[in-house]
């Protein structure tokens, strides 16, 4: 399909060319989220939270089931977050169905941050209540809701007890919402910002009772999110010398290697935005006992790139994007 000459697919995106006429292509990279193997909810990957409600796997699909009276909820995220990185999108893709519906259930499933996780404060969902969809967005807390009647986009009700695929693009201006391989809804920011806290979401679903309804289930064949482009950017750099703490960046991004130019006692990374953990590792910088030299780590982070240094002869260099 082409609009004024200009080629775009069947969502209506454009066909991108470099000046010299060469087509841009990009690949498709799985950052969080896995298939369900087996029958054992793997907390490497997912951590789950209920009340009364439960979260179980089995036949290589995870099962969310509502609690049975008000109040009652069950909830899946992933340890993970995926980074967004500027001049790529994000692809949240989930194949689900639903065993049964009831007005008095609730199911929220997307990307989504808190500081508090399992609670949300920003975030770009599919919300189901019943048979009803709604496609979402939140900003600390502030939930922005558009149901099916209202979608913009080319809209048919799915058979929910039938396995749908869900899926959510979001990019710095717009989040597209698509079932089943047609764009339902776009949601188009063009004054404030669609999320606060971060662009670095874990992968979520939760089924809420809201009025003593009986228990539904929830059963999910995978979810994942994608990015639509590599991460590899030209990498930065820090000198660190002598015993420091060094905030070497806020926010997601990858650590490539860790050169030990000389000696020291120790170089503890830390995943966040100060000397506290996650722990990614410890290189020991004793000339009798550790390692001069470069280090491959090749190790992605979340909340940030913290460095701390110890012994007066420290001097590294760290390199990370």
């Amino acid at each position: 399909m082409s609009v004024f000459g200009q080629l775009r697919d069947g969502h209506g995106w454009s066909l991108d060319c470099t000046p010299n006429s060469e087509i841009l292509t990009t690949d498709s990279i799985r950052t969080v989220g896995t298939i369900f193997n087996g029958g054992t909810v793997d907390s490497n990957f997912w951590t789950a939270t209920v009340s009364t409600g439960t979260v179980t796997q089995a036949n290589s699909e995870l099962v969310l089931t509502s609690g049975t009276a008000n109040g009652h909820y069950a909830v899946v995220n992933s340890v993970r977050r995926a980074n967004w990185i500027g001049g790529t999108a994000n692809r949240f893709k989930a194949p689900f169905r639903i065993e049964s519906s009831d007005n008095d259930i609730t199911c929220r499933v997307g990307v989504g941050w808190g500081a508090t996780m399992p609670t949300i404060t920003d975030g770009a969902y599919f919300k189901i209540v019943g048979s009803t969809i709604s496609a979402c967005t939140m900003a600390a807390t502030v939930e922005t809701a558009v149901a099916s009647g209202s979608f913009n986009g080319t809209y048919t009700a799915p058979t929910l007890t039938n396995t749908n695929v869900f899926e959510i693009l979001y990019t710095a201006n717009k989040v597209f919402f698509v079932i089943g391989g047609i764009t339902v809804h776009t949601a188009t920011f063009a004054t404030t910002n669609w999320t606060s806290g971060t662009t670095s979401f874990h992968i979520f679903a939760d089924v809420r009772n809201t009025g003593d309804s009986a228990a539904v289930k929830y059963i999910f064949r995978g979810m994942a999110i994608f990015r639509l482009g590599k991460m590899l950017t030209m990498p930065q750099y820090k000198y660190i010398a002598g015993e420091a703490t060094t905030v070497c960046k806020i926010g997601g991004g990858m650590l490539h290697k860790v050169i030990v130019n000389k000696a020291g006692t120790l170089c503890t990374i830390y995943d966040q935005t100060s000397g506290a953990i996650p722990l990614i590792g410890i290189v020991d910088t004793n000339k009798t006992t550790g390692t001069i030299g470069s280090i491959d780590y090749e190790c992605p982070f979340f909340n940030g790139l913290t460095i701390v240094t110890t012994g007066a002869g420290s001097d590294i260099t760290a390199v990370y994007e």
